[in-house]
């Protein structure tokens, strides 16, 4: 046996002064009448002094509230199981490490404005699984698909600036990526999520918005960073800004965001575009994932224990009520 709420039997102290009152108001009632009436008399009234009576009622009010207090525990035992189906959507993150994400025209930067809104959206969801690409040249699998959100934002906060032989923003190379993951799942409710300042360097992603289309997975796009842009920080090992990113001509780089490449995606593939200034539009954007309702991702059979509070409550009520009836009068018994 079990209990669901087994912090609950620290009650059974309470039982204990109880108790002692209960011996204690025997005990002062017994030495009472013994200088009133002697033993002989007390046997032959008809009606009791009240000292056994006393005893024995208050000993079925003992018992009675030990067994609320079990009741209250919850006492479980014996199992049943039940199908469960886990419902929601398969949503997965593609974060640009890009050297241009090191801009500060959001502060305190690009990549950390979209690692905070990653997680704040994580934090609004329920049975969503997640997952999170990183890319920059190249794309690879920060974190797989899952329902654990507290492992899913440890890989984001880890999530960093692609080294430098990975540089050279390639929206194909992650699409492709991500479209081949989500084939293989089974949800029907598919969401991705481009998370981006936009500057494609090689614009090859076109031929993949079919498939998407066709394997009806929406993409989300998030613009990052201001129109107007930002230079480029370079940092050292430890994180301080050493210098500024430039051209082959020397005139430092300014990173604007580019949105038509982002709009298009959305658009395509019946997502919406969002740009990240505030929180505002944080707030925005999660109220529209909430919106999307998900489909069944999982069934699978559960076990539960059978909780059993109701016999010693039901006990317990059948003794209360029989103290509650009981009277002092003396009970005699017709001798055969």
């Amino acid at each position: 046996m079990s209990f669901s709420h087994s912090e609950m039997l620290f009650l059974l102290l309470l039982i204990l002064p109880f108790l002692l009152l209960a011996i204690y108001n025997y005990r002062k009632k017994s030495k009472i009448l013994s200088t009133f009436i002697s033993e002989e008399a007390y046997g032959k009234l008809s009606v009791r002094s009240g000292k056994e009576i006393d005893f024995f009622k208050s000993s079925l009010i003992v018992i009675s509230m030990f067994l609320f207090i079990v009741a209250i525990a919850g006492p479980q035992w014996g199992s049943k199981f039940e199908k469960i189906e886990l419902k929601g959507k398969e949503m997965l993150f593609l974060l640009d490490t890009s050297f241009s994400m090191n801009a500060e025209d959001l502060k305190p930067s690009r990549l950390k404005i979209s690692k905070e809104m990653i997680k704040d959206i994580v934090d609004s969801l329920n049975t969503d699984y997640v997952g999170l690409i990183n890319f920059a040249g190249r794309a690879y699998v920060q974190c797989p698909l899952t329902i654990d959100y507290e492992v899913f934002k440890l890989f984001t906060d880890a999530s960093q600036i692609s080294p430098e032989e990975e540089q050279g923003t390639d929206f194909f190379e992650v699409l492709s990526l991500a479209l081949k993951i989500m084939k293989k799942t089974p949800s029907g409710e598919k969401i991705v999520f481009l998370i981006s300042d936009g500057e494609d360097l090689e614009n090859r992603w076109e031929v993949l918005l079919k498939e998407y289309k066709k394997n009806k997975i929406r993409v989300f796009t998030i613009g990052v960073g201001s129109v107007s842009g930002a230079p480029i920080p370079i940092q050292n090992s430890n994180g301080d800004v050493i210098g500024w990113k430039k051209d082959r001509k020397g005139n430092i780089v300014n990173s604007r965001l580019n949105e038509e490449g982002l709009l298009k995606i959305s658009s395509v593939t019946h997502g919406k575009y969002f740009r990240i200034a505030d929180s505002s539009s944080i707030d925005r954007l999660i109220n529209k994932i909430k919106k999307t309702e998900g489909s069944i991702l999982k069934k699978k059979m559960k076990s539960f224990k059978i909780e059993r509070f109701q016999y010693p409550l039901g006990i317990g009520i059948i003794i209360l009520l029989i103290e509650m009836i009981l009277t002092s009068k003396k009970i005699k018994w017709k001798k055969r």
